[in-house]
């Protein structure tokens, strides 16, 4: 059953985020405020560190800083395994439709490496991206 569960979880990720390309999606969780999947066909290793991106689904209606709403996201991470540290490096969001309704590249000033919080949304992300080998 929670096979089945994170099976339907990534499929609504997929189908959702509107993008042509077949992804392989692994789920990180679900919880109250939405679905979040890692792209494993988006990692990229390099220089002991690793880009990835991360697919959401909310459950509800979420307001952009430009106060369009939206329902979809598409996060890209650096993350430093070792250091078990990572950065927002992009952000995407979408409405119900795929269209993307904001977008916003994050300075390293903005957005600097650090350690998530034990247990956070953060941590399961970081967990999920370093477990791949």
């Amino acid at each position: 059953m929670k096979t089945q569960r994170i099976a339907l979880i990534a499929l609504a990720v997929a189908l959702a985020t509107g993008v042509a390309q077949a992804e392989t999606l692994r789920a990180i969780t679900t919880d109250a405020h939405g679905s979040y999947a890692l792209d494993t066909d988006s990692i990229v290793k390099s220089n002991g560190k690793t880009a990835f991106t991360v697919q959401t689904i909310y459950s509800n209606k979420m307001t952009a800083p430009n106060n369009a709403t939206y329902n979809k996201a598409t996060n890209t991470f650096l993350a430093d395994c070792k250091a078990k540290n990572q950065a927002l490096t992009g952000v995407t969001l979408m409405d119900g439709t795929g269209k993307v309704v904001y977008s916003y590249t994050p300075t390293v000033s903005e957005a600097p490496m650090i350690a998530p919080e034990k247990n956070s949304l953060d941590a399961k992300i970081l967990q999920t991206v370093c477990s791949i080998k």
